[in-house]
């Protein structure tokens, strides 16, 4: 008896267990096509990190070795160039200061000593175009009661400034005499430089000076390492430097003209940052 129970128990699982399998085939049979349509509509996109090759979705895959010899292998370098030039011409800054107990007489003083100094300067041979006013300033002067008390104005300073381009460097000295006759107090610079035109040619040679520099450096680190230099990938301007002669003084007033002496040169200074390939 205990004998059919098991049998009957045996045949009951196995009846069970078919129709679990029809079932589960009947479903994958179901999504088969939905699977298929899903991976091929998939794009799987390779990324290289160390040693290691993954999909961005997870999955673990392979990767085929030549990719990642694909990777340029660079060489960065820096260039330098330096350029320079005999100046041609000189920047003088003049400034006439005044002060007086209202503001409409510091300004009728400086003005009238300023159109001094510009007929003085003028008479030197600057042109119009050669003088410009480069700064202008009325500031109040104020008193503060050492007991207490508010500070009032007992003043006002009027500042004019001009800036003269003198293209005739022998005649610096001359001209700085002059402006201080004619009412001039304050000589705020003198620079020694080059026209925008000679600047810019200057740039210029310095920048090529400074590719081909970096050229160099690179070539010479390629042979050195055993590998062949194959060319540029990028080159970008890292620094540009022109370099003007300013000077301090003090004008010697009389018969003796102030000396200036201009330098020897100015010079620009061009530096590039480069990278280039090699295999």
């Amino acid at each position: 008896m205990e004998e059919m129970l098991s049998r009957k128990w045996l045949l009951a699982l196995s009846v069970i267990f078919v129709a679990t399998i029809g079932v589960n085939l009947t479903l994958l049979v179901g999504m088969y096509p939905a699977l298929i349509s899903q991976q091929a509509g998939s794009e799987y996109r390779f990324t290289i990190v160390g040693e290691e090759f993954t999909k961005n979705s997870g999955i673990p895959a392979l990767l085929d070795t030549d990719q990642a010899e694909q990777q340029a292998k660079t060489i960065s370098v820096t260039g330098t160039g330096v350029v320079k030039a005999k100046p041609d011409r000189a920047i003088l800054s003049f400034s006439v200061v005044t002060q007086a107990e209202s503001a409409e007489k510091a300004i009728s003083e400086n003005a009238n000593k300023m159109n001094r100094v510009i007929k003085a300067v003028r008479s030197m041979g600057i042109l119009e175009n050669q003088t410009e006013t480069s700064a202008y300033s009325l500031n109040p002067i104020w008193e503060y009661p050492k007991e207490g008390g508010s500070p009032r104005i007992v003043g006002y300073t009027c500042s004019n400034t001009i800036r003269v381009t003198v293209k005739n460097l022998d005649s610096v000295g001359e001209l700085i005499d002059a402006a201080v006759k004619a009412g001039a107090n304050q000589i705020s610079s003198l620079q020694f430089t080059i026209s925008d035109e000679a600047m810019r040619q200057l740039g210029l040679n310095a920048l090529s000076l400074a590719v081909k520099d970096a050229a160099s450096k690179a070539s010479t680190i390629a042979t050195a390492a055993g590998v062949t230099l194959v060319g540029p990938l990028s080159i970008s301007l890292s620094g540009y430097s022109p370099y003007v002669r300013s000077y301090a003084f003090e004008s010697i007033m009389g018969s003796v003209t102030t000396p200036i002496v201009s330098p020897e040169d100015v010079s620009i200074t061009v530096s590039v940052s480069a990278i280039y390939e090699f295999k």
